[in-house]
């Protein structure tokens, strides 16, 4: 019985230090969605809020897992690349029943938010992130000017992470909350199959919570070596 106490704290141990790494990765992959909207919200910035050569700029930072690079003035989404199949995206954020509220969240704090995931007109799942932008005006005032917005694609954006993870022979899921006041999680990527008595990691970042629960596929005590105790 020692024995298979031990061999299952270490079988633990090993699941929570993967957990841990690859949430890390997730963490870096996440930034770099966060980091396309920092860049876009510097050209804001130093145009003093007037982006000339929108479209040139975002075709620069698009990648693999973006969906859509969007600039809303005053919350009101007004440019959209690439335009194509995103004219329903150019809505009033402030306003808008299902984003109003984290919207606004973001721009009284000054924090970047992501919300999501949810499902795009294009098929599969995105994640908004909406970083809000302030100019100085002659008095050297600061005023809410509107939020550089970047949709990024889920599960494309891990497709670094989650690969190894089940190489290693893990099942995962990957959640977070909806929204910075609320501790329900909502489900972003699963490997399948059920979980049972994972190991978890949790990290913060867009004003919501993410979890990333791991388990080994073939459960926590391998049969061969329940049967090499019982033979022994």
């Amino acid at each position: 019985v020692r024995a298979w106490r031990t061999h299952q704290a270490q079988v633990r141990e090993n699941a929570r230090m993967n957990a841990m790494t690859y949430a890390e990765r997730m963490i870096e992959e996440l930034s770099r969605g966060t980091s396309v909207s920092d860049t876009l919200k510097e050209l804001v910035v130093s145009e003093n809020g007037k982006v000339d050569g929108f479209e040139m700029v975002a075709e620069d930072l698009m990648t693999h897992f973006i969906q859509s690079i969007q600039l809303a003035p005053d919350g009101v989404v007004t440019d959209i690349y690439p335009a194509e199949g995103n004219e329903v995206g150019k809505i009033d954020l402030i306003h808008d029943e299902k984003r109003g509220q984290i919207a606004c969240y973001g721009r009284d704090n000054k924090v970047t938010v992501m919300q999501g995931p949810f499902s795009l007109n294009q098929g599969g799942m995105g994640i908004a992130v909406r970083n809000p932008v302030y100019l100085k005006n002659e008095n050297g005032e600061t005023a809410f000017w509107g939020f550089t917005i970047v949709i990024i694609r889920v599960p494309e954006i891990f497709s670094d992470s989650v690969k190894p993870l089940s190489d290693f022979g893990y099942q995962y899921c990957l959640s977070k909350t909806g929204s910075p006041w609320e501790e329900a999680y909502e489900v972003v990527d699963c490997s399948g199959g059920s979980i049972s008595a994972p190991v978890s990691y949790t990290f913060e970042i867009g004003g919501s919570v993410w979890k990333l629960e791991v388990m080994p596929q073939n459960g926590w005590v391998e049969k061969s070596y329940l049967y090499s105790i019982f033979g022994c």
